[in-house]
């Protein structure tokens, strides 16, 4: 739990302990997956009410739509058990991904440190979902209008999907503090890792 505190007040001093260490984060891996759960379950009455929306505004008979609503509502919780596995799965296939890029860049970083580096690097993106559902609860789900009012936390506050366009305004909604911080981690990760230059490290984490 020292080093999964460390990643937030001192992530240098985090990575430089599970460079030394082998064994896999167990605790910070069940924290991790707790707190995605956790924000799935809390979606669920939002993902619901985003699907009503989407299915109203579709060129559906009101018996179709509402019989796609009916079915949508039956179907959530199986699909949030989807979602779930979904992302364990992604989970391990991600530090491959950054592990054939590191390669490919000439930085030394095997499968199992990638692994372990992204399970602590991913719990800066949970707390981030979990903030921006609390953002939205906040609001009221009731007050949904479209999907894109599920977007609180990106720089796409600052601007109006009639200003920006859909693309740029959806693109700008992934940028916010959460996902810096990811990559912000990543970088200090990599380089710690793999003894690279932070150059080096920061183009194999952006990519």
């Amino acid at each position: 739990m020292d080093t999964l505190s460390n990643i937030i007040v001192n992530p240098v001093k985090a990575f430089n302990q599970l460079k030394e260490e082998d064994k896999f984060p167990v605790t910070t891996f069940i924290v991790l997956l707790a707190l995605v759960l956790i924000n799935m379950i809390l979606n669920v009455p939002i993902t619901a009410k985003v699907s009503e929306l989407v299915l109203s505004g579709m060129s559906l008979s009101e018996e179709q739509a509402d019989m796609a609503i009916r079915m949508t509502h039956k179907m959530r919780y199986l699909s949030m058990v989807g979602g779930f596995v979904m992302y364990v799965i992604m989970l391990f296939v991600y530090p491959l991904i950054l592990f054939v890029i590191a390669r490919i860049f000439g930085a030394k970083l095997n499968y199992t440190k990638t692994l372990r580096l992204l399970i602590y690097c991913f719990i800066a993106t949970a707390i981030g979902d979990l903030v921006n559902t609390a953002f939205v609860y906040f609001q009221g789900i009731d007050n949904i209008k479209s999907m894109y009012d599920t977007m609180m936390t990106g720089v796409n506050r600052f601007t109006s999907i009639e200003n920006a366009g859909i693309f740029l305004y959806m693109f700008l909604g992934s940028i916010n503090p959460f996902q810096i911080w990811l990559v912000v981690l990543l970088v200090i990760g990599v380089k710690i890792f793999t003894d690279s230059g932070w150059s080096k490290s920061f183009i194999v984490s952006f990519l």
